[in-house]
C-alpha cells in the first residue's frame, strides 16, 4: 500500500514536471518568434486575399508572426505621414512612388534592401526595374507593378467608320475633326492625365523638359503660354471631353467619346463600359511627334514595398518581403489586383494559370517595348496641388473666364 502511494506521489511529481516543461517550452517558442508588422492599403477584397496569404506564409514559417495593419488609401496615407514622423512605421510597408522623394531624399529614409540580397530574389527584376526604387545608391523600395498613362479606344467604332487609331498629334486632330461632326470627342481623362498630355506634347515638340528633377519649372512663362494655347485647342477641337472638369467613362454610353486616357491598371474600367454598348476596347499608341528626341511620356511604379529604416529584424522582414513579391502561390492569390507584377516569377505564375487580363498584359508589353523611350515619373507630376492648379487654369482659360497671362501667372505662383 505504501509502495502504491509512493508511486502515485512520484507520478504526480512527473505530471507536474511535464506540464511545467511543456509550458516553459511554449514560452520559449513564443519568445523566439519574430513579429513583423506589415501595412498596406486597399479594399476588403485586397485585405481578404492578403490575410489568406499571410496565413499561408505563417504556416510555412512558424517562427515568424505577421501583424497586419491596413486601411483605405486616404486613411493609410494620413497614418503613414504621421508614422514617418514618429518612427512607428510597419517593418514591411506598401508605399507610393513619390514617397521616396518625400521621406527619403538622401536614401536614408528606408532600409537599404541591397544589404538583404541573400534573402530577396532580386534576379527577378532588371536593373532598370530596381532603379525606380534606388535613391543615392540605396535600394529603398521594390516596384510591385508599373503604371503609365495610356490611350484606350472602342475598336468597334473605328472599324465601323473605317478610321485609323491615331499615333501622332496630326492624326489625333484629324480624328477629332471627324468626331466633331457627330458632336463627339476623342478622350475623357482625369486632371492628372490632362497635365501628362500637355507635358508629352511640349517635350516632344520643343525637345525640352517641362520640370527639373527637383520639381521646378524648367520653362519660361512664354513657353507655358504655348502649353495653355495647345490645351485650349484640344478642348475646342473635340479632342478632350470634360463637361464636369473630370473623367467620365460613362460618356461612351451617351455616344460622346470613343476613348480615354487611363492608368494601365484602370483600362478594364473602360473595357466594361465599352462592352456594355457592344463595343470592344483596344489599347492605343503613345501619341508622338514624328522625329521627336523626347518621348514626353512617363512611367512610375503603381506602388512599391519598402522596409523600415531601423527594422529590428531586417532578415526576417526581407524573407516576408520576398514572399510578397516572388512567391508564386501568393501571386495566384493577388492576381493582378495591384497591376501586372514586375517580378518574373510572379508574372510567370499568372501567365501559366491564365490569370492575366489580356489588356493589362498588353499594356505591360507595350511598356516593356517602349521602356527606353519612357521617362521615370517626376514627383512634381504627382503633386495634387500642381495637378489641380494646371487643370483649373486650363479650363478657365479655355472657357474665357481668365486671360492667358492670368492663367500662366496663377499656375506659376506655385513656384
Amino acid at each position: 500500500m505504501k509502495s502504491m502511494l509512493k508511486n502515485k506521489h512520484f507520478l504526480s511529481i512527473i505530471v507536474v514536471f511535464l506540464c511545467f516543461f511543456v509550458v516553459a517550452c511554449s514560452a520559449v517558442k513564443d519568445e523566439g518568434q519574430s513579429v513583423i508588422q506589415f501595412s498596406w492599403w486597399g479594399n476588403e477584397g485586397r485585405a481578404e486575399y492578403t490575410l489568406k496569404g499571410i496565413e499561408l506564409f505563417e504556416s510555412e514559417n512558424p517562427s515568424i508572426k505577421i501583424e497586419p495593419k491596413y486601411n483605405t488609401w486616404s486613411q493609410y496615407e494620413k497614418n503613414c505621414a504621421e508614422s514617418f514622423k514618429t518612427g512607428e512605421c510597419a517593418d514591411v510597408m506598401q508605399i507610393n512612388f513619390e514617397w521616396l522623394a518625400k521621406y527619403s531624399p538622401d536614401g536614408k529614409g528606408f532600409y537599404d534592401i541591397n544589404k538583404l540580397s541573400d534573402y530577396i530574389n532580386l534576379y527577378n527584376y532588371t536593373i532598370n526595374d530596381l532603379s525606380y526604387g534606388t535613391v543615392a545608391g540605396k535600394l529603398n523600395a521594390i516596384p510591385i507593378a508599373f503604371n503609365t498613362a495610356i490611350p484606350v479606344y472602342d475598336k468597334n467604332f473605328f472599324e465601323r467608320n473605317s478610321l485609323k487609331i491615331p499615333s501622332t498629334w496630326d492624326e489625333l486632330f484629324s480624328l477629332a475633326k471627324f468626331l466633331r461632326q457627330k458632336d463627339m470627342y476623342v478622350f475623357t481623362l482625369s486632371n492628372r492625365h490632362i497635365l501628362f498630355l500637355a507635358i508629352a506634347w511640349f517635350e516632344q515638340t520643343f525637345s525640352k523638359k517641362v520640370f527639373t528633377v527637383n520639381g521646378k519649372l524648367n520653362i519660361s512663362e512664354s513657353e507655358l503660354g504655348q502649353i495653355f494655347d495647345f490645351m485650349k485647342l484640344l478642348l475646342d477641337e473635340h479632342v478632350i471631353y470634360s463637361p464636369k472638369r473630370g473623367i467620365k467613362l460613362s460618356a461612351i454610353k451617351d455616344k460622346k467619346i470613343v476613348g480615354a486616357i487611363l492608368w494601365c491598371n484602370e483600362i478594364s474600367l473602360f473595357a466594361k463600359e465599352a462592352d456594355s454598348i457592344g463595343g470592344s476596347a483596344v489599347l492605343g499608341n503613345f501619341i508622338q511627334t514624328p522625329g521627336a528626341t523626347e518621348s514626353g511620356w512617363y512611367l512610375k511604379p503603381a506602388s512599391m514595398y519598402a522596409i523600415k529604416k531601423d527594422c529590428k529584424n531586417p532578415k526576417t522582414a526581407a524573407k516576408f518581403l520576398n514572399y510578397l513579391l516572388n512567391n508564386q502561390n501568393f501571386a495566384l492569390l493577388q492576381k493582378n489586383d495591384k497591376g501586372v507584377p514586375v517580378s518574373n516569377k510572379s508574372l510567370t505564375a499568372l501567365l501559366e494559370n491564365n490569370m492575366l487580363e489580356s489588356m493589362q498584359y498588353s499594356a505591360l508589353m507595350k511598356i516593356r517595348f517602349n521602356r527606353g523611350a519612357i521617362n521615370p515619373m517626376l514627383p512634381v507630376m504627382e503633386d495634387n496641388a500642381v495637378i489641380k492648379a494646371f487643370a483649373e487654369n486650363v479650363f478657365d482659360y479655355a472657357a474665357g473666364k481668365v486671360s492667358k497671362s492670368d492663367a500662366v501667372s496663377a499656375f506659376s505662383k506655385l513656384w
